[in-house]
């Protein structure tokens, strides 16, 4: 199974092959035991790693670069027509850590440690095809918690510009892959109205443009469509409870418990019961009025439009609040069908949420002990890239379950696990990449009655370390003969 890694990494050049094989190592001992740290296997081992991440030849461009690479090429190999960019934030809390050089507040003072803003690229079927970027940063002790005094600032010098720039990396990759459609999407916190202005001045430019899918956070003021109208036409939440619905869809959801944010009391639990949802679709096509801070580069920020696909539950539970989405999107939306497109694109964006899970929980990335922040950060892309490819395999063996399962695991790992759980006469007919992965699972503790649902990340990524062991003694203590 490490034949992936060549393939990612092995075009990595950091001026010293040294080097380039030192990365390959590091990663392939990862992915082979994804919850122990890169200095188990002794002093040496603790040596190698630490020289590794404390060259200057080292920079988070060079370890990407074949890796991007890979990711252009199979976008275009596998003719996707449309590929999507999710952004999202997550902390990287070091606050055990004290002695760690370089932290910074995370969401309360006493917590040390960085922010993770990173790029996925994903299929609309939910294949994670790579990571494109990540931007790692500490906040300053100076000024923490004042963002009201941030509000009017030019957005180079807030946080939130973190979004642009993703949304440029978006813009970036279309540029790389001219025949696919590039769809940036974000959740609430990048409801930030210099994305939507850089799009409509891209647009006038005929520069290569992302197309954007965003939750909308704050009721936005509306700019007349006629400047010669005398009243303002009010915000988006007014114009949508106007608006005829398109249809209506239903689905089911599960039971769930979840914190919702107030302004009085602070963060609060919300239970939600299963049910089958029946929401109607509007969808309207406004113009936003910019706010009165600077655009990027100076002058006014100019009006652009937006098209708006609002999905509202009808008749929630008694004491519930009704399922809501509200989301602004450059895409063509003036069909439930294509209405129901653009929710479905916006599903995708929890895989990324999966991901942070894998980087946190599989991969250990909160334990990870190096002194510097500038030698953290390389260690933490060295997580992401294993945690990108354990979600990749998953979804791999649900997208395509009858590839032969030599297609991701070498000879060495899949010959001794169908051993030891099917024994030596289940040779003779390989697995299937589904059956693969569901043998993995049950390594990790995956019971696979028949009404269970396909094996999640965790018994996967339990299940690869007992993997690594069995492919160990397979190839050191002689392969059974299997003529």
């Amino acid at each position: 199974m490490n034949a992936w890694i060549e393939a990612e990494l092995g075009g990595a050049d950091f001026g010293d092959p040294r080097l380039d094989e030192r990365l390959r190592r590091l990663v392939a001992q990862k992915w082979q035991k994804p919850q122990a740290s890169f200095s188990a296997g002794g002093q040496a081992a603790a040596m190698a790693a630490s020289r590794f991440f404390t060259n200057e030849k080292v920079s988070q461009e060079k370890i990407l670069a074949p890796h991007r690479q890979r990711i252009v090429e199979r976008i275009g190999t596998e003719g996707h027509r449309q590929v999507l960019l999710l952004q999202d934030t997550t902390e990287c809390d070091y606050t055990s850590h004290p002695k760690l050089v370089g932290a910074g507040p995370l969401a309360g003072i006493k917590r040390r440690g960085f922010f993770a803003h990173n790029h996925l690229v994903i299929t609309p079927e939910h294949l994670p095809l790579g990571l494109w970027d990540t931007l790692i940063y500490a906040r300053d002790d100076e000024g923490h918690g004042q963002a009201k005094e941030r509000a009017h600032w030019p957005i180079e010098e807030k946080e939130s510009f973190r979004w642009l720039l993703g949304y440029r990396h978006a813009c970036d990759l279309a540029s790389q892959v001219p025949a696919t459609q590039i769809v940036s999407v974000s959740d609430r916190e990048s409801d930030i109205y210099e994305l939507f202005a850089e799009y409509a001045q891209r647009r006038a430019d005929q520069r290569p443009v992302a197309e954007l899918l965003i939750r909308n956070k704050d009721d936005r003021a509306l700019a007349p469509w006629d400047e010669a109208e005398a009243a303002p036409p009010g915000k988006i939440r007014a114009q949508l409870a106007a608006a005829a619905p398109l249809g209506t869809v239903a689905f089911d959801v599960p039971a769930a418990t979840r914190l919702q944010k107030t302004k009085a009391h602070g963060p609060q639990s919300v239970e939600r019961t299963a049910r089958r949802v029946v929401q109607e679709i509007r969808a309207l096509r406004l113009r936003l009025r910019p706010p009165s801070r600077p655009a990027p580069g100076g002058g006014p920020l100019p009006v652009v439009e937006i098209t708006v696909v609002e999905a509202r539950e009808i008749h929630p539970p008694p004491g519930e609040p009704p399922l809501v989405w509200v989301l602004l999107t450059t895409l063509p939306v003036e069909t439930l069908a294509q209405a129901q497109a653009v929710l479905e694109l916006y599903r995708v964006r929890w895989e990324i949420e999966l991901f942070h899970r894998i980087l946190k929980s599989g991969c250990r990335m909160e334990e990870l002990q190096q002194r510097f922040d500038f030698t953290l950060a390389p260690a933490i892309l060295l997580c992401m890239l294993v945690a990108w490819r354990l979600l990749y395999v998953m979804h791999l063996g649900r997208a395509v379950p009858d590839l032969p399962c030599d297609v991701v695991f070498d000879a060495d790992e899949w010959q001794p696990v169908v051993v030891v759980l099917q024994g030596r006469a289940a040779l003779a007919t390989p697995p299937t990449l589904a059956e693969m992965i569901r043998l993995v699972a049950q390594l990790g503790g995956y019971l696979g009655r028949k009404k269970d649902p396909p094996p999640g990340m965790k018994c996967l990524w339990l299940g690869l370390v007992r993997v690594a062991d069995f492919a160990l003694c397979w190839k050191n203590f002689g392969r059974l003969d299997t003529s």
